[in-house]
């Protein structure tokens, strides 16, 4: 990254990707104080980015609907930032997921395990790209000329996300959210003091 770092300042001439992210840690740790920005970071975030990215890897109905409510109940908060109001805001976010929750349930067939191993691999794959890829947001604002780039900075996320879908088969959902929540924690400590 170091070397990408110095393409974007000294060869294309536009201000660092890495100190947005710097930056923004530090604004999070601020806005929240370190304990609940260690515990959001540490155990909220991977618990919600491994329901959602890891948990339906198991191509059971109860788990895709849980993933898919998650994302629902994540990704909105993007959509819904204008309402100000904090009561209607997470009542449109929990009547989101219920709705998602019971169509998932309704409409995903009891047999999605009994696929064939192709498929598999590639929602793997996918699952382990979308993880990774969506930890460019941790780069905002992002400066849309370079976005090409940005899938360098988040390689961590993408090996991560690799290593971490290998534990969850070999040993257990439950283990690989206990390693993410583990280097997600580890992070914080090394940006704590940096601030």
């Amino acid at each position: 990254m170091l070397i990408t770092e110095q393409i974007v300042t000294q060869v294309l001439h536009h201000k660092g990707i890495a100190p947005v992210q710097r930056a923004g840690m530090s604004q999070m740790m601020h806005k929240l104080g370190y304990w609940r920005a260690a515990i959001y970071i540490g155990i909220i975030g991977p618990l919600l980015e491994e329901t959602i990215f890891r948990l339906p890897l198991s191509l059971k109905r109860i788990h895709i609907a849980l993933a898919f409510s998650m994302a629902i109940f994540l990704f909105c908060g993007f959509f819904l930032v204008h309402i100000k109001s904090p009561l209607i805001n997470w009542g449109i976010r929990l009547s989101l997921v219920g709705i998602v929750f019971s169509i998932c349930m309704m409409f995903v067939p009891n047999g999605v395990s009994i696929i064939d191993h192709r498929f598999r691999k590639q929602l793997i794959i996918l699952s382990i790209c979308l993880f990774g890829l969506m930890h460019i947001s941790n780069y905002t604002p992002i400066q849309w000329p370079l976005i090409w780039l940005y899938p360098i900075y988040v390689l961590p996320q993408l090996c991560m996300g690799w290593v971490i879908t290998y534990i969850r088969f070999k040993n257990g959902f439950f283990w690989g959210f206990a390693l993410h929540c583990i280097i997600n924690s580890v992070s914080v400590l090394l940006s704590a003091g940096q601030f």
